[in-house]
């Protein structure tokens, strides 16, 4: 592929060996030191939008977007086309078919593999950089690469056990999947093992690299500060993080920034040193401050295409999309597995590093072999879980009350399973439950608002107040919790203050028919019948017909007509304002 082997190592041996990718600032930035950057910038946003929206911006134009690099080369590098064509060809049609056959058939098992083959992306990708900059310090030994993997799996697959809320999605959807329920402690096994085994690894590559130091062979410092801030900062976003869109959003950003520069750097060398690269990344790929505007412009028009999907009301159509995309993904991280191999010659020049094997000693027989054992360990398990799905699976409550065992520092657990035993009528068993998780994360506004919920439904109305008024001030933007909190108040008397909550309702959610009808029902019994007929009339506008609506603004014109005093008598048939409280 690269016929310029010889000359571009005796360039590199004219210049002194640089530990840096590019310049100590441009890898601080772009690859080791992202971090510092990215903590700060969506601490930032969030004070302006939603978790919800930011994850979703980086789900888009970040996780989908910058799978379109990796496709560019697959299909546009004609030598390595020719020598994966298989794996070209078949590969986008099996993946495509089985995550279309899952979209459409409504099952879950696909959403747990690519979550799993995404972690595992995601810390391959971080032992590709460790064996860049270990390259850079020069030769080291074959145990240097396996104890540098091992720190890699150990420390990433730890960091998810470990983590409330990623144990307690991945623990949800294996269920929702058909999964068979784990018993706690098996999992609470499993964690402790993981924890013993990272600290050994770690003690191991401790030693190693003390032993290489003596030797004369000191490891790399850029490596293993890139290793401290990618372990640092995915154990953050998975176990101080509460917030798991959060959590996923903050890495995949340091993932996404790491993997645009590198293959953008990777191919700009590419096309400086190969004759035989493609009229298109030839194009794309030169040295130019516009051309990376086009970069950028191709990856976030890819992207996009998960804000369609998004968007799309619930169809056939948007079932296709969102199973493509799941496809893309998959296919994302299969591709990555082979075609930016470091250990191979022409991925080692274009990323300015001597040495290596040739492309063609990794197609050795029996390598199908090999290729095809690690397929079955997709196709195995999704195989699995889709007939497991199909099968049935454990009842809700049952599903709920092993995660809130297995996971018991997860806030989202104890109030997923609060919830389900409110609505069992377990009322003592749910309040218990939903005060555990305001406990484990007392800034979690569906859990104060659900607490409240259930509260109110006992009649303790003056704790339910407390915590609707503590979910309003982590969430104001909560209609259905102001409406709650109003018709709780109203209960209480405090007339003046639950109309001030039912105001707040509408105006965050316009076309809440439960608000007006509140709110109108409040003001009735205020005497303001004008502002009371309006809202009613607001309420047939959404919803023709409403009879609570009509019995109530007929009410409001007959007391209207006979000009009655502001002061209504509610004993004169007035709607009570105290709805029982709405679950979420």
């Amino acid at each position: 592929m690269v016929r310029s082997g010889s000359s571009g190592a005796t360039t590199q041996s004219l210049h002194a060996p640089s530990r840096w990718i590019l310049t100590p600032w441009q890898d601080l930035v772009l690859f080791v030191g992202t971090p510092l950057l990215i903590i700060p910038a969506f601490l930032a946003a969030q004070a302006r939008w939603r978790v919800e929206d930011l994850s979703l911006f980086v789900a888009s134009f970040g996780a989908i977007g910058h799978h379109l690099p990796g496709m560019l080369r697959a299909y546009g590098d004609r030598a390595l086309f020719q020598r994966f064509r298989w794996r070209f060809s078949i590969a986008p049609m099996f993946l495509a078919a089985t995550c279309l056959l899952f979209a459409l058939r409504d099952l879950n098992g696909i959403v747990l593999v690519v979550y799993l083959w995404g972690v595992w992306h995601g810390l391959m990708q971080t032992y590709g950089f460790v064996r860049i900059y270990d390259a850079k310090a020069g030769p080291s030994s074959p145990w240097t690469a396996r104890l540098d993997h091992a720190m890699c799996v150990t420390w990433f697959a730890t960091a998810v056990l470990v983590s409330p809320s990623r144990m307690t999605n991945i623990l949800s959807v294996l269920y929702t999947s058909g999964g068979a329920l784990i018993e706690a402690s098996t999992i609470e096994a499993l964690r402790a093992t993981s924890i013993y085994v990272t600290g050994a690894v770690t003690a191991a590559f401790l030693l190693h690299a003390a032993w290489m130091w003596r030797r004369g062979q000191p490891p790399s410092q850029v490596k293993l500060l890139l290793m401290a801030t990618s372990f640092g900062f995915f154990w953050y976003t998975n176990v101080l993080v509460s917030n798991m869109l959060a959590g996923i959003a903050l890495f995949e950003v340091f993932h996404d920034v790491q993997y645009l520069s590198i293959v953008w750097i990777y191919n700009l060398n590419r096309v400086q040193k190969d004759r035989g690269v493609g009229a298109f990344t030839r194009f794309l790929f030169r040295r130019s401050g516009a051309l990376v505007g086009v970069y950028v412009g191709l990856v976030v028009a890819y992207g996009s295409l998960n804000l369609v999907s998004t968007a799309m009301s619930t169809g056939l159509l948007k079932r296709m999309l969102t199973g493509l995309l799941a496809a893309s993904a998959l296919l994302h991280f299969y591709y990555d597995g082979f075609i930016w191999k470091v250990r191979e010659r022409t991925t080692r020049q274009s990323l300015g590093l001597s040495g290596g094997s040739p492309d063609h000693a990794l197609n050795v027989q029996p390598g199908w072999l090999i290729h095809a054992a690690k397929w079955s360990l997709f196709v195995l398990p999704v195989a699995m879980l889709g007939f497991a799905e199909v099968q049935g699976r454990a009842p809700e409550l049952d599903r709920a009350r092993a995660i809130a065992q297995a996971v018991p520092t997860s806030a989202l657990a104890q109030e997923h399973f609060g919830v389900l035993l409110a609505g069992a009528g377990r009322s003592d068993e749910a309040v218990a439950r939903l005060r555990e998780a305001v406990r484990l994360d007392p800034n979690n506004a569906e859990a104060q608002s659900n607490l409240g919920v259930k509260l109110a439904q006992l009649g303790r109305l003056t704790e339910a107040v407390t915590h609707y008024r503590e979910a309003i001030r982590i969430e104001p933007g909560d209609a259905l919790t102001q409406t709650n909190l109003g018709n709780a108040l109203s209960r209480l008397g405090e007339f003046p203050e639950a109309i001030r909550h039912f105001e707040e309702a509408p105006r965050i959610s316009p076309n809440r028919v439960d608000a007006h009808i509140d709110l109108g029902a409040a003001l009735l019994r205020q005497g303001a019948l004008d502002e009371a007929i309006d809202h009613f009339r607001e309420v047939l506008r959404i919803s023709p017909n409403q009879p609570q609506a009509l019995a109530n603004l007929a009410l409001a014109r007959e007391l209207r007509d006979r000009r009655r005093p502001n002061s209504v008598d509610p004993e004169q048939g007035v709607p009570s304002t105290s709805r029982p409280p709405e679950k979420r």
